[in-house]
């Protein structure tokens, strides 16, 4: 079929007329090129699907903890929660989430010396379930040359009205890993107060956004970011 005849048909008459299939085997056997942006025009981006399904009745809060202090500046984990909770609410997967903040600020008030659990501060701040973030690495650059930012987190769904994990399995006993990568940035790392507070925002809002998408299908390739 020459290139005028697709122009005419288009592909919405291609359907219509049954060509299409036949072009694609066509074009498949020829080894022409065209075959993988047609292919992909017709079946879409590549998708992931959700790895587990909130309970859109369920109360729920994003707790981003950082224990072993990986970010210096405590507003990162408001930002990652920030993310996390907008990009669910803005998929409607939970009809009432709660401010990542209230978490945050549950988990200072130690007793007897001790963390509070995530079932204590779920109930403290009134959620039925809680997004456990665990933080493990948050950085500009992975050797100090590369601007190349980075963080590791681990995550669990937690029911703190059953004390109880919803997710990930047992096997999984320190919860799932999610990596997040930015592409190579092409200038120099940033040494300004202000370049610093830039950069880590963006990579604590990209977070929060691999976060969320966990509960929902979305598209493998996103804008900035490393497939993982």
């Amino acid at each position: 079929m020459t290139n005028y005849a697709w122009q005419r048909l288009g592909i919405a008459a291609l359907w219509r007329t049954g060509l299409l299939a036949g072009v694609l085997l066509a074009l498949s056997t020829g080894g022409c090129n065209i075959l993988g942006p047609a292919f992909y025009f017709v079946h879409g981006p590549e998708k992931r699907e959700a790895v587990f399904v909130l309970d859109r009745k369920r109360t729920t809060i994003v707790f981003v903890d950082d224990q072993n202090s990986v970010t210096k500046r405590r507003n990162l984990r408001n930002e990652i929660a920030a993310s996390a909770t907008e990009n669910i609410q803005r998929e409607k997967l939970v009809d009432d989430m709660l401010d990542g903040r209230a978490a945050i600020i549950a988990a200072t008030r130690d007793r007897d010396g001790e963390p509070m659990s995530v079932t204590d501060i779920g109930r403290a701040t009134k959620a039925d379930v809680v997004i456990h973030v665990i933080l493990d690495a948050f950085t500009l650059s992975p050797d100090g040359v590369t601007y190349s930012p980075l963080s590791a987190v681990r995550v669990k769904v937690i029911d703190a009205k059953e004390d109880k994990r919803l997710w990930p399995p047992d096997s999984l006993e320190k919860g799932a890993p999610l990596n997040v990568t930015l592409f190579e940035k092409a200038r120099d790392i940033p040494t300004s107060s202000a370049g610093v507070v830039q950069a880590e925002n963006e990579l604590a809002r990209e977070v929060g956004l691999a976060v969320a998408q966990l509960f929902y299908e979305h598209e493998v390739r996103q804008p900035g970011r490393k497939p993982q």
